[in-house]
């Protein structure tokens, strides 16, 4: 049953606090299929369509139904989350980097719906399996569609400290073009000019700060189950375990399992005897600045929360005075990777830590 007899016809005539009502129920697809119809920007209708479709997926499971329909809330939050910072923008209201944390999310929940397909299939093989793979089955689902509703949860909040940090900076444009017009002195304009700049920083250098702090517990995910990958497996321990700090990369599109082949790898017997609690999962799809990146590293190794400017040599010092060896698993490198104009600073430090005896 729909929140409203006659869902709106445009985004404008529901105002915030209304939406912000939608978040505290649970939505239903068809208000959440009219407030979609009702943003004429292709990003957004993109992003909720992908976000309505895995609603739609995980309605039609009929197995694991209490852990479908967490996830069905999570999306739905999410997509309220959405329609309540993007109402009434025009296209060329939504900056550079709000845009790429859309791009974003739409890549979530694609990665979502081809889980969900995952567990769709195994749905209907539990249907005709035994007691005993049946029982599998879904035990598998259960933890695929938990890890879907992490991956959406951690997707809420990554929109949400983008949308603030939009809402910081455009307060401090404002805020610059005044002090700009009361100002017709050109040695008070060249001082105002570099307070600007010390402000900028700060709200950088805050929301940079705030977001480390809210960084969610880093767990390595279980060992998964996967077939056809033994060989490549056997290999990467043998090369792992050559004692030449092996650097390993796995290379492929999205959706291919490079994340459980490599779980697969630090999972095998020989390298948990080796590296023993030294085993550092790393989810590098937090790591969007150079900051969080070295602030990840850091949470992967459990040391205190510190605010200090010199948090990677933190991280050094940690591993260098440490007297066993460590195993990092950088997944979803990339994204560190592409933050523009930063690839060189990344580079240098996997040298650092490569350089570690």
């Amino acid at each position: 049953m729909g929140l409203f007899s006659n869902p709106p016809s445009s985004p404008s005539r529901l105002g915030s606090a209304s939406i912000a009502t939608l978040g505290a129920t649970q939505v239903s697809l068809t208000v959440l299929e009219k407030l979609m119809d009702s943003f004429p920007l292709p990003v957004i209708k993109g992003v909720a369509g992908a976000g309505v479709e895995v609603i739609k997926i995980a309605r039609a499971i009929q197995s694991n139904k209490r852990e479908c329909e967490e996830l069905q809330k999570r999306s739905a939050s999410l997509l309220v989350v959405l329609f309540d910072s993007l109402i009434g923008k025009t296209e060329d209201q939504i900056p550079g980097p709000l845009k790429q944390a859309l791009e974003r999310l739409t890549g979530n929940f694609y990665e979502v719906i081809g889980e969900l397909k995952v567990v769709d299939k195994r749905s209907g093989k539990r249907s005709l399996a035994g007691f005993g793979r049946a029982l599998v089955y879904h035990q598998d689902n259960a933890e695929t569609l938990k890890d879907c509703s992490a991956k959406l949860e951690w997707a809420i909040h990554e929109f949400q400290v983008a949308s603030k940090v939009d809402s910081c900076l455009k307060d401090l444009e404002r805020h610059q073009e005044l002090i700009k017009g009361q100002t017709e002195l050109r040695d008070g304009q060249a001082d105002l000019r570099e307070g600007q700049k010390e402000i900028l920083s700060a709200v950088k250098e805050k929301s940079t700060t705030s977001t480390m702090l809210n960084l969610p517990s880093i767990v390595m995910p279980a060992n998964p189950r996967i077939y056809g990958r033994d060989k490549y497996v056997s290999t990467a321990v043998l090369l792992v375990l050559s004692g030449n700090a092996t650097r390993l990369a796995i290379l492929g599109p999205g959706g291919m399992g490079k994340t459980s082949v490599a779980l697969k790898i630090v999972y095998d017997p020989k390298i948990v005897a080796h590296f023993a609690k030294n085993i550092h999962w790393t989810p590098c799809e937090q790591a969007t600045s150079i900051p969080l990146l070295i602030e990840l590293l850091a949470k992967t190794l459990h040391l205190p929360t510190s605010s200090s400017h010199d948090r990677f040599e933190e991280v050094i010092l940690a591993l260098e005075n440490s007297t066993s060896v460590h195993l990092f698993l950088l997944d979803n490198f990339e994204t560190p990777w592409d933050i523009p104009g930063k690839q060189s600073e990344v580079a240098d430090i996997l040298a650092r830590l490569a350089s570690i005896p």
